[in-house]
């Protein structure tokens, strides 16, 4: 049987998300859990799987999911929706009585609304959903921890559902492959694009993106992140909307370009 390897513990987002792909794909695997997204991606080494959070509703896309993905030679092959909702849970019986929150650290940021109102309150960022809640288990005097609401199995003293700057939140997981596997479907399909230009120049953005525009591609996202080498130029990472047919177009006008250095992460 192969491993998967995934975020957290049993119950997490990412626990859930990997059964899914399992049921979904009819996949012969057994979970693994490893505590950050960097262990998680050295676990692939000796695994057949991961799955891994790469965008939230409110918050956006996970980059450090991105950059790891752009240093190894691995790829998103297929990606799935969960809902997602957050609740605050501690055995003291007023917010005014609590002095830390352990959270998640993308947790928090779809949380800002509700945590502004507690400027008071210090906060100690985990890894994991999972590990925001043993943490408070372990020290429940005077702190609390926000959580995914399906977590909750005991009655806390306070509770309070629903502290998600928006109630349709939902994240975006990836099941990540070592090698690359480009669909043979006609049916609509989205890919992820890492493109570093050799050299900055003035208008090397515009043409870019044009390539998209000349074969009617849309361009669902774009991110610029800072050089990674120094002596290289910044590069982005690109979601498109795209078919088989137009990919393929795609990929023949970028690579006949020598300016640009191009690494597919992913067709799904």
């Amino acid at each position: 049987m192969a491993k998967l390897m995934t975020l957290g513990t049993n119950l997490s987002y990412s626990d859930l998300a990997s059964k899914q792909f399992i049921k979904q794909l009819n996949l012969d695997a057994t979970i693994y859990f490893e505590p950050s997204i960097d262990s998680a991606f050295h676990a692939l080494n000796n695994a057949k799987y991961l799955v891994l959070p790469i965008e939230n509703a409110i918050d956006g896309y996970i980059q450090r999911t991105l950059d790891l993905l752009y240093k190894h030679n691995f790829y998103i092959t297929h990606v799935l929706e969960l809902p997602v909702d957050f609740s605050l849970v501690s055995d003291e019986t007023s917010l005014n009585d609590i002095d830390t929150i352990y959270v998640q650290f993308k947790a928090k940021n779809q949380c800002l609304d509700f945590l502004s109102q507690i400027p008071h309150v210090k906060f100690i960022t985990t890894d994991s959903n999972t590990e925001s809640l043993h943490l408070h288990l372990n020290n429940t005097k005077r702190t609390a921890a926000i959580i995914p609401k399906h977590l909750i199995d005991k009655d806390f003293l306070l509770t309070i559902h629903n502290i998600h700057d928006q109630m349709l939140n939902h994240t975006r997981f990836a099941l990540i492959e070592k090698n690359y596997q480009k669909p043979s479907t006609n049916k609509p399909l989205k890919a992820l694009l890492s493109i570093k230009p050799k050299k900055d120049e003035v208008g090397l953005l515009y043409n870019l993106l044009n390539h998209f525009k000349t074969l009617d591609i849309n361009l669902s996202s774009i991110i610029s992140r800072p050089r990674m080498e120094k002596l290289s130029p910044y590069h982005f990472f690109l979601e498109i909307d795209t078919s088989i047919l137009q990919f393929d177009n795609l990929m023949n006008k970028l690579e006949s370009e020598n300016a640009l250095d191009i690494k597919i992460l992913g067709v799904y």
